[in-house]
């Protein structure tokens, strides 16, 4: 998948009560594969002091577009001209798409009171045309309207290895005030990293709300209702291997920004239908694991990730696994002839040399000894013995880094007894 280049992200917003620079968030531990931002990269500069009063625009008019400026330094002034001389806020983002200056993703504009004064300020991110790498060069800036005009208030750069995608303005922190919500995004060679940031405005400047580092590989955000709604499948990183859609969502707790809730989507490829029926196996849910086997088994519609094998081989493999499965759990609800029925057609449909055969070799272990004794957990212990388990462990671990590691004791979880 050939992945777009994330914007570079130019905010203004209005009326904020203050010159203070706004302090680098303190810094961090984040897991091992997502990049930190080191504090000395980011600069943020406020360059206007109101006063606490209401204030009201320049009369709007029509007028036509500005020209882009030559240089992405002029960007600000340029744009503060327009809308001192009475430009239309509204008409800011079809502004930037004559300058070739709007985000692919996230918002262009947003328009909230940040800061409690009683004047809507102008949230306003775009990118630098003539940047020529996959993270252009940024700027948040903060309009407001002043003793009858525009000001710029506030200035916002991250470092060259961040972008800003803007997510809005809304009262996160349920205090009456609107909150500014954004992103700060890194690349590497293959993944993306979006790590969330709200702010507040505390009097004099912008406080961090988020209680720790939320970072999610190419994660859409999505404001509702004060929560902030966060979508991410973990991306196209072929080392990540398949990820299932997950909606994270957080909110306000009454002292900082944390997660209320994680919600998994329906899987979509085949190796995590096969893992929800492990989970329910785990789980002593018989009936939910049967369901989930059968469907990786036979359904039609699910995905195959195709790297380490092919889609055929894939696939294959999984009917093998799934009917290994379904005979260990027939055996647990004692349904001997189904089981047998399922051991019955993995050792007609996998002949020695193909996809899956593997899987065969382990059944006739287990099945020649449960049947002599009876006993679960020793078929199991003799199971896992067979050489052709580590081709079976080396298939399902070919999944990439992102998804959970199968041991020996996953083979047969029946080898053992509490």
């Amino acid at each position: 998948m050939m992945r777009r280049p994330w914007p570079v992200l130019f905010i203004i917003t209005g009326i904020l009560l203050g010159c203070a620079r706004l302090p680098s968030p303190a810094p961090s531990t984040l897991p091992a594969r997502t990049p930190t931002r080191p504090a000395a990269t980011i600069t943020a500069t406020a360059v206007w002091a109101p006063t606490p009063a209401r204030e009201t625009c320049p009369l709007r008019r029509e007028l036509p577009f500005p020209a882009r400026p030559a240089a992405f330094g002029d960007y600000v002034e340029t744009l503060r001209t327009y809308l001192a001389d009475g430009g239309d806020p509204r008409r800011i983002p079809a502004l930037l798409g004559t300058w070739d200056a709007r985000p692919p993703t996230g918002e262009t504009l947003a328009r909230a009171d940040v800061n409690g004064d009683g004047v809507t300020d102008n949230v306003v991110v775009f990118i630098n045309p003539a940047a020529n790498s996959q993270l252009a060069e940024s700027v948040l800036a903060i309009y407001t309207c002043r003793d009858g005009t525009v000001r710029p208030l506030y200035t916002y750069r991250p470092g060259a290895r961040f972008s800003l995608e803007l997510i809005g303005a809304a009262d996160v922190t349920q205090d009456g005030l609107a909150d500014l919500a954004f992103a700060e995004v890194t690349c590497s060679a293959s993944v993306c990293w979006h790590t969330l940031r709200v702010w507040s405005w505390g009097g004099v400047d912008f406080q961090e709300r988020a209680g720790e580092p939320f970072t999610f590989p190419y994660a859409a955000f999505t404001l509702e209702d004060g929560r902030i709604l966060v979508g991410s499948n973990g991306g196209s990183a072929v080392a990540a291997g398949p990820q299932r859609p997950v909606t994270t969502t957080l909110a306000w707790d009454g002292r900082a920004i944390t997660v209320t809730a994680t919600l998994a989507g329906p899987p979509v490829y085949r190796y995590h239908v096969f893992r929800d029926g492990d989970a329910a196996l785990r789980a002593g849910k018989y009936a939910h694991a049967l369901d989930a086997y059968l469907q990786a088994r036979d359904s039609k519609n699910l995905k195959a990730w195709a790297v380490a094998v092919s889609r055929d081989e894939e696939e294959r493999w999984f009917t093998a696994l799934a009917d290994w499965r379904l005979l260990l759990v027939e055996l647990q609800l004692q349904n001997l002839p189904n089981a047998q029925s399922y051991y019955e057609a993995l050792a007609a449909d996998f002949p020695s040399g193909t996809a899956g055969y593997a899987v065969v070799a382990l059944a006739q272990r287990f099945w020649e000894s449960y049947t002599t004794h009876g006993d679960m957990a020793r078929a199991c212990a003799e199971a896992i013995r067979a050489p052709e388990a580590l081709e079976i462990l080396d298939f399902l671990n070919s999944f990439g880094y992102a998804n959970p590691t199968y041991t020996w004791d996953d083979l047969c979880p029946f080898w053992a007894t509490d």
